[in-house]
């Protein structure tokens, strides 16, 4: 299966990233979803994942700049100069007929292919859940790092930070695209044909792809 990735900047592709994320945090795992805050003075990228054959959706990812919300990452343990440029992973939800197909993986990559990289952000960031952290590929495949654990209203969480900068940060992209496309290579082998996952990939919800932290 085929999976296109395209910005949502129209009032429809945003209503479908709303109902994707109430799908999956308040339906499916029962948590309150608050609406997303965006900064009058920040840009942000709104990512819809989409089945090629079908164009039915299958995932949403927002990055947003936060680089002159200090108050935001100083409740998060986090510290950053000034001066740096700052970018924000958010409420990434793939629906679960579509799980186990890196689609997380593709929209991180496309999110710092189209965002991080042209704007010339100096970190990003996001939140995760405490247990799971450091288990996600946000750290294996990425070259994201764990803070401490500091509670928040969803639970016990962690932030995950990238040095862009960093030569092991841009290696590690690198190594993650290889690998996405040896996998999507793979697939492509055994779905040709199909417009959904097989049942077996319907039912699998890989523990650390995605957090239940929404915020």
């Amino acid at each position: 299966m085929k999976i296109l990735i395209e910005a949502a900047t129209t009032h429809e592709g945003k209503a479908i990233i709303e109902r994707i994320r109430r799908e999956v945090f308040e339906q499916e795992i029962g948590l309150s979803l608050s609406r997303l805050a965006i900064p009058a003075d920040a840009e942000a990228l709104h990512l819809l994942a989409r089945a090629e054959l079908t164009g039915d959706p299958a995932a949403t990812l927002s990055v947003i700049d936060t680089s002159n919300d200090h108050e935001l990452h100083q409740r998060y343990g986090l510290r950053f100069d000034s001066s740096s440029r700052v970018a924000r992973y958010t409420q990434l939800a793939v629906l679960k007929s579509y799980r186990g197909l890196k689609i997380p993986l593709m929209l991180m990559l496309e999110a710092h292919r189209r965002f991080v990289t042209p704007h010339q952000f100096d970190y990003t960031w996001l939140l995760f859940d405490a247990e799971r952290a450091g288990v996600t590929f946000m750290c294996k495949r990425l070259g994201f790092s764990v803070t401490e654990a500091f509670d928040t209203d969803y639970g016990r969480s962690r932030a995950l930070v990238r040095d862009e900068r960093a030569l092991s940060s841009k290696r590690a992209i690198r190594q993650a695209e290889e690998y996405l496309e040896q996998f999507l290579r793979r697939l492509s082998t055994t779905q040709t044909t199909l417009t959904r996952p097989p049942s077996g990939v319907q039912a699998r919800r890989p523990e650390a792809n995605f957090s239940r932290v929404p915020v």
